[in-house]
């Protein structure tokens, strides 16, 4: 949902499709097989819907871009993985980023993961990289539990501990982003990048609608669909949504 926001913000993408996969969520703690066979069922159910599937899901990306650098899919004119904004980010903030601590936040597949730690060192002079997994933050925010921002159950302590030792912060997991107010307020002194900001520019075709309209389709029985409409016409802000 971030990602989208991201998106309608810059004007673009404004006939979406949303899908809220609770049917594998978690799915940061899955096995390798398991999320392989979801990037399928993604694609999958893009080809059905959409002309453009945006991967807005760490784990989900990563994964796809270890099975495959570059495909093409049959009634799919571009698929956009986090990974993309991710390498987009850098790209943009290169310069403030130089001889930082910068923290990955993810979940348990996607902070286990080399591949944002060598974008960034390859990429930018004196970076230091390091990971910490939010597993319990990200299963709050995702199914719209209430939480205490000192709570140790959803703040671990490895995950406090982490934000207090960085100077900037990625949140490498499309859910974060809608706790960082929170989060700015617990750790004021760390700077935090959400790759999804960097989405819009990597859209090729980018005409724009007149209106912003928004489908959203919700798997398995975690949560209600209704919930996540509700959500999402707060979340957004502005535009039509429906299930």
């Amino acid at each position: 949902m971030s990602v989208l926001k991201s998106l309608w913000a810059a004007g673009v993408a404004r006939n979406a499709v949303f899908m809220a996969d609770y049917a594998v969520n978690p799915l940061g703690v899955k096995s390798d097989t398991a999320i392989a066979t979801v990037v399928e069922q993604w694609v999958e159910a893009a080809q059905k819907e959409a002309d453009v599937l945006i991967f807005a899901c760490n784990t989900l990306s990563i994964r796809y871009q270890q099975l495959t650098d570059s495909r093409n899919v049959p009634g799919l004119s571009q698929i956009i993985s986090m990974v993309n904004c991710f390498t987009a980010m850098v790209e943009c903030e290169r310069e403030r980023l130089v001889n930082q601590r910068v923290l990955i936040i993810g979940t348990t597949f996607t902070a286990s993961q080399p591949i944002y730690c060598d974008i960034l060192t390859d990429n930018v002079p004196g970076v230091v990289v390091s990971s910490v997994a939010a597993t319990a933050l990200e299963r709050v925010i995702a199914r719209f539990e209430p939480w205490e921002t000192e709570s140790n159950e959803v703040i671990t302590s490895d995950l406090r501990r982490a934000l207090e030792s960085t100077d900037v912060a990625v949140l490498a997991c499309t859910c974060f982003p809608m706790a960082m107010a929170q989060l700015k307020l617990l750790f004021p002194r760390v700077r935090f990048l959400d790759p999804g900001e960097y989405c819009a520019r990597l859209l090729e075709d980018r005409a724009e609608e007149e209106k912003n309209e928004l489908r959203v389709r919700v798997t398995g029985h975690v949560v209600e669909t209704q919930r996540v409409t509700d959500f999402a016409s707060w979340w957004l802000g502005a535009g039509r949504v429906t299930s």
